[in-house]
């Protein structure tokens, strides 16, 4: 057939290549081959779907040329097939036939093929992550993809991804030499063809899809994300299960998703919205999904104790694992590093095949530190378990991933592509909610009949603007920047990142808890990743929003007013890890020491005993403890009335006498109606903690109520506001 060089097409030659296709419709029909590639190394290496994902790639067709140009116009028909419309030699001629050819085919999707039979433009397509060097498909691990902010590919790039875990994506823009995709959350840009060559990411014509990748309910309704590894033959998807499903996802539904936020039933219309950046079309406009365990940073505390850590391992992993039996090595990084135990333990499940990979049996690395993408040579090694948990949450989390201060830096939460640890760490664009898939089964495990306890523990806030974060002195921690504005070297937040909402501090502002708490321009604490926990962050309300407003419903201070003290004192370990804590209950004497000790971490006992605490009973060493600091008493010689609910100014006395709140003008005590009640020996301490902050009057009716008793809520909240 003789080469047509074209730029520009008449609609006349479109009409006619048109009718000559159908004319001569056999011979133009495309055969297809495969090519045999050898196998260069041990798959069995590689992760289930990687080598999934390899053995679909392995059997990718190849369309036998019509011609010997460098280029074929065909049109990809609803049927498989392809047929052959003209050749040739550029480009961006062959792009351009393309396109006119779409404004007035009647069926099918033009497309253009390269030399070696490969589909490199659609004019509705999506893009298959493949690596192809030489013509042929590499099926090594070993090869990125740099993903970048904008069309002119500067670095830095924002992320990078892996063939071997991801083979779809949606084409929102396509020169023919850089692509513009939605990846795991993030739309940036790729190069589609490298200077050796070699190809970063093919064309399948929207009529040639057969499997996508998509979200689901199961039957527990959770939400599953299917992600394909092969989207034009077999039907080969690794599952994910990533917590309760959203309630307007309806069972036996398919749901398409490129950012794990807006949904839709059709690809068509997603890829319609991303080109024109909205969500116009999703089933969810107005109500965007954000995965809990997605999107909660660092910076937090599991439930869980050493030991519930220890029963998960136990169930979950082989007998062989070296995970088990390391539950109090992660609580002690929580405590110490800042590290949410929980996302560390999804991390590590994930990374190393339960604790049973070779590189956490020969290297004990069981988080995947330094091993690119599956392959033990350059990976770090450790002298134990222990030193891998406690190091890697010490440098490459707190002092990394989880503060502002380093270039690894992109929030604190697990995230995605655009924001979040998974940005950095890993080359697959769904490491986090392979992690996820972790973190879910714990918390379902351990939570049991009680039902989920981390889930929505904390209230979240999404930043909606620029903004600074500041410390309680006022002093900037780090700032806050717009979207895609953040680079290696400014090392800061950006608007879209998630926070941990404490409480209102006022009017204007919320406590938050901060990935970093010290200014910028100071080293950390003892300079390493060391992290306090009754640090906390100030920022504006207006440029916050909360995104989980619906908290866990399993939880009996859900709406509490004092919600946020209630948490503040289970993550500072004060007060029972639990679903219940029974806020409005008054609080005894013996569970008053109890918070009081471990609040200001009082551990030294006295050998004073009284008739009514036994050494068999569970507050015996708290009130030993107590009595030792002196800032109580029995209510005579022989009887501590353990069991006695505490009153207000007892309380009163307790905390003003441990923080020296000692005052004997009594102004405040004055002003209230009751102020005279107050009894002789409470006075300087009850006007002490008042004029402090830590405790306040009725306004209904502008008493004290000395001799009240006092709630369990208010307890907590007396200790938090002495302790800021």
């Amino acid at each position: 057939m003789k080469k047509i060089n074209l730029t520009i097409l008449s609609s006349i030659l479109l009409t006619t290549s048109l009718l000559t296709i159908k004319s001569n419709a056999q011979d133009n029909i495309y055969q297809t081959y495969t090519k045999p590639i050898p196998k260069t190394y041990n798959i069995q290496d590689l992760p289930k779907e990687v080598q999934e994902d390899i053995q679909s790639i392995q059997n990718m067709k190849y369309l036998k040329l019509k011609t010997s140009s460098e280029y074929e116009v065909a049109i990809s028909n609803d049927d498989g097939t392809y047929s052959y419309v003209q050749s040739e030699d550029n480009l961006n001629s062959a792009i351009d036939i393309a396109n006119n050819l779409k404004n007035t085919k009647n069926q099918g999707i033009p497309v253009v093929i390269n030399k070696e039979g490969i589909v490199i433009y659609a004019t509705e397509g999506i893009g298959r992550i493949v690596k192809i060097i030489n013509g042929n498909v590499d099926t090594t691990n070993n090869h990125i993809t740099n993903v970048y902010k904008t069309s002119g590919l500067k670095s830095p790039e924002h992320t990078y991804i892996n063939h071997g875990y991801i083979d779809d994506v949606p084409i929102l823009e396509d020169n023919g030499k850089v692509v513009k995709i939605e990846v795991s959350g993030y739309t940036g840009y790729i190069k589609k063809q490298e200077d050796d060559g070699s190809l970063n990411i093919i064309t399948v014509p929207i009529n040639q899809v057969n499997n996508l990748s998509y979200y689901t309910l199961n039957s527990n309704n959770e939400l599953v994300h299917a992600i394909s590894s092969d989207i034009t033959s077999t039907s080969k998807y690794s599952y994910q299960t990533l917590g309760p499903a959203p309630n307007f996802m309806k069972q036996n539904t398919k749901y398409y998703s490129y950012d794990g936020n807006y949904f839709y039933t059709d690809i068509n219309k997603l890829i319609s919205d991303a080109k024109l950046d909205n969500h116009n079309n999703a089933i969810n406009i107005n109500n965007p999904y954000y995965n809990y365990y997605q999107y909660l940073p660092g910076r937090s505390k599991t439930s869980y104790t050493a030991d519930d850590i220890n029963r998960y391992f136990e169930k979950y992993t082989p007998s062989d694992s070296l995970l088990r039996n390391t539950g109090s090595y992660f609580i002690k990084a929580q405590n110490e590093y800042g590290t949410n135990v929980a996302l560390l333990v999804g991390i590590a499940m994930s990374e190393s095949d339960r604790g049973t990979s070779n590189l956490a049996k020969t290297k004990f690395n069981v988080f995947g530190e330094n091993a690119k993408d599956g392959y033990v040579n350059g990976a770090n090694k450790f002298s134990s378990i222990e030193e891998c948990i406690m190091r890697v949450s010490n440098q490459s989390f707190s002092n990394g991933y989880f503060n502002p201060k380093s270039w690894k830096y992109n929030s604190s939460s697990l995230g995605n592509k655009s924001l979040g640890v998974n940005v950095r760490y890993a080359s697959d664009p769904f490491w986090s909610e392979k992690a996820i898939n972790r973190i879910y089964q714990l918390d379902k495990f351990l939570g049991g009949d009680t039902g989920l306890k981390d889930y929505n523990r904390y209230l979240l806030g999404m930043y909606t603007n620029e903004t600074s974060i500041n410390n309680t002195s006022n002093k900037e921690l780090y700032s806050i920047l717009p979207q895609n504005t953040r680079t290696k070297n400014t090392c800061k937040g950006q608007v879209g990142d998630t926070t941990i909402v404490l409480n209102e501090k006022d009017s204007n502002n919320y406590n938050i808890r901060p990935d970093r708490i010290v200014p910028m321009t100071e080293t950390n604490i003892k300079g390493d990743g060391t992290y306090l926990w009754d640090r906390e962050g100030i920022v504006s309300k207006n440029n916050v929003k909360l995104i989980n407003e619906v908290a866990n419903p399993n939880t009996d201070f859900n709406w509490h007013w004092a919600k946020s003290y209630i948490i503040d004192g289970m993550n500072k370990g004060w007060v029972d890890t639990t679903n219940t804590f029974n806020p409005e209950k008054f609080i005894t004497r013996a569970e008053f020491v109890k918070i009081v000790n471990r609040a200001f971490n009082f551990i030294e006992k006295t050998e004073e005993y009284f008739n009514d605490v036994n050494p068999n009973d569970w507050f015996y060493d708290e009130i030993r403890i107590a009595v030792k600091v002196g800032y109580i008493n029995g209510r005579d010689k022989d009887t501590f009335a353990p069991n006695d609910s505490i009153t207000r100014q007892e309380a009163a006395k307790i905390i003003g006498y441990i923080t020296n709140k000692i005052d004997y003008n009594y102004t405040n005590i004055s002003s209230f109606n009751d102020g005279s009640s107050v009894a002789q020996w409470a006075k300087p301490y009850v006007e002490g903690v008042l004029k402090a902050g830590y405790m306040n009057g009725y306004r209904s009716d502008n008493t004290f109520k000395p001799s009240d008793n006092i709630k369990r809520a208010e307890a907590v909240t007396i200790l938090s506001r002495a302790k800021i």
